[in-house]
């Protein structure tokens, strides 16, 4: 096992666990954040929302973004060693549901079809990802400089 030295290596993470936090500015320059279930297609990914929530009106007035995604690799049980976790800054973009395409809001909808007033964000990730213990045996974790790994969102 090693930490990760690209993109392909980072993705197959982000594609399987479908949880995040995403982070995002208010108008008036506060920070927030919200957990998001999310699904992935050709590096980017998608999260459904209301048209209305507080994160599709803050990420239409700004569209620079944050996302830490968590993978648990140990038993819950076992707490001495925290879930890895890969996080990136990104552009979001809000999209009316119909624009994602078939297959794309067929997943994020899960097949049901009359969800009024509901739209999707289209986060694609930018600059680095940074990851905390990717790659490498959960208990090498207590030690930070073995664990950190930054990587370019762009390349293989």
């Amino acid at each position: 096992m090693a930490l990760p030295t690209s993109a392909n290596e980072i993705w197959p993470y982000i594609e399987k666990w479908p949880f995040g936090v995403l982070s995002f500015v208010t108008p008036t320059g506060e920070s927030r954040s919200a957990g998001v279930m999310y699904k992935v297609k050709d590096r980017s990914l998608f999260v459904l929302t209301g048209c209305d929530t507080w994160k599709a009106r803050h990420i239409r007035a700004n569209p620079n973004v944050s996302m830490t995604v968590t993978i648990q690799r140990l038993p819950v049980r076992v707490r001495m060693v925290p879930p890895a976790v890969i996080t990136f800054a990104g552009t979001a973009e809000v999209l009316d549901v119909d624009d994602v395409g078939a297959d794309m809001k067929e997943a994020l909808t899960r097949g049901i079809d009359d969800m009024p007033n509901t739209c999707a964000i289209r986060i694609v990730p930018k600059g680095h990802f940074v990851t905390y213990g990717i790659g490498i045996p959960a208990m090498q974790m207590r030690h930070p400089e073995k664990s950190l790994a930054r990587v370019p969102v762009v390349g293989g």
